[in-house]
């Protein structure tokens, strides 16, 4: 049957390669955005909505797309987000502070989360550069198992993340070679430019990559959440992904090193080495879940960030500091790993499931991000570790309980 044949697209080799450059693009400022905000002001409230809108504008594709993005060309959707983006960063550098920075800014969160959400779709459906060639094939056909959606899914995070961690000690050195506010700005400009370049380089190469047969047609409207049992655990549990990513890579690090006045090498090494080790970890992420299982991967990694983060409250000094990155690296590759895989397997259907995954990681990184930022400034750099700590430690329990439930059922 024409159903179960496979077409080879030769353009698919440039997948991987262009969702490197976007992890590039994405995370050049990144770790930046909480130190440049501070050259406008240094009010909690003014920091906190700073960091307050971009999550917002992620939060908000994330919760009223979730049953318009995954019914849209993933190609179409990567380029319009990286253009959104590219213009965001643009502004940002440009914006003398005020509405237009802080509007620039939600901008940035719309382009941040199409791009975040259609790339994970977009690394479903190109499963190793194949496409069905039956134009109208069962549903069930294009849902990869549970061992190929995680290589999928491990390839993409991977490629994505390599480039964060050429990225994001990419724009920190920017910052450091011109001083003050000028460094950021340099820094905002050149990143807009490079997402506007690899958007139209992605519109180029890439072949169409059309929702599958049997998915909605794309409309703007709040997601349904069916009862599936244990989909609400997995759900929570997905924010603490993002809740790393967003409240220790790109907020407390960066807090913690300006706070006990490292150098910006040492900030930019940090940096380096969480992302760093996050990549080669991850790596090999995918073949580990096989063997150990979903749910004791994340537990560890969990369970590990919260060793960390309790290092970093109670023990200062650049060493220690280097030494605690690179171990929360390790912590966030098991994470970004096993969630997305998690809440797939507890929700059903890899589309759905994955826009589900969006919102989580969505709330997640707002958390993480506003949260650290806010605390950082109104109560300190080692409290604000000492909350990191206990919030994973509670992901850890409730990724126990999830796995009771699974092994249950």
């Amino acid at each position: 049957m024409r159903g179960s044949v496979q077409r080879r697209i030769p353009e698919a080799r440039w997948f991987l390669p262009l969702m490197a450059a976007s992890g590039v693009t994405m995370s050049l400022t990144a770790p930046l955005e909480v130190l440049f905000v501070r050259e406008f002001s240094h009010s909690s409230a003014y920091i906190g909505i700073f960091m307050l809108s971009a999550s917002a504008g992620v939060i908000v594709v994330d919760l009223f797309g979730t049953r318009f993005v995954p019914g849209l060309d993933a190609r179409a959707a990567l380029t319009v987000g990286l253009f959104l983006f590219g213009a965001a960063c643009i502004g940002m550098g440009l914006a003398p502070g005020g509405t237009l920075l802080m509007a620039s800014r939600v901008l940035q969160g719309f382009g941040s989360g199409v791009v975040l959400g259609a790339g994970l779709q977009a690394a479903v459906r190109i499963r190793s550069g194949t496409v069905p060639a039956d134009d109208n094939p069962p549903v069930a056909s294009l849902l990869p198992a549970d061992t190929e959606l995680a290589r999928s899914l491990a390839r993409f995070n991977a490629a994505f993340l390599f480039g964060g961690a050429v990225g994001a000690p990419g724009g920190l050195l920017v910052a450091g070679i011109v001083d003050g506010r000028a460094g950021y700005q340099l820094a905002l400009v050149a990143t807009g430019l490079l997402a506007l370049l690899v958007a139209a380089v992605l519109v180029a190469v890439l072949p169409s990559l059309a929702a599958p047969p049997g998915m909605p047609r794309p409309r703007l409207g709040l997601p349904r959440f069916d009862k599936t049992p244990g989909s609400g655990a997995a759900l929570v549990l997905a924010m603490s992904g993002d809740f790393l990513r967003g409240g220790v890579l790109f907020t407390a690090l960066p807090l913690a090193g300006a706070a006990r006045e490292y150098s910006t090498i040492t900030i930019t090494a940090a940096i380096a080495l969480m992302s760093g080790v996050e990549i080669v970890v991850l790596l090999v992420a995918y073949q580990l879940i096989r063997y150990v299982g979903v749910v004791a991967m994340l537990t560890t990694s969990l369970v590990l960030g919260t060793l960390c983060a309790t290092l970093l409250a109670v023990t200062p000094g650049p060493t220690t500091y280097l030494v605690a990155s690179a171990l929360f690296g390790v912590s966030l590759a098991g994470a970004t790993a096993s969630l997305p895989v998690l809440v797939v397997s507890q929700v059903g259907d890899s589309s759905a499931g994955l826009a589900k995954f969006r919102i989580s990681a969505g709330i997640g990184i707002l958390g993480g991000s506003v949260g650290c930022a806010v605390l950082g400034t109104e109560i300190g750099i080692e409290e604000v570790f000492a909350v990191i700590a206990v919030a994973l430690l509670g992901g850890a329990g409730l990724a126990h309980f999830v796995g009771r439930r699974l092994a249950a059922t």
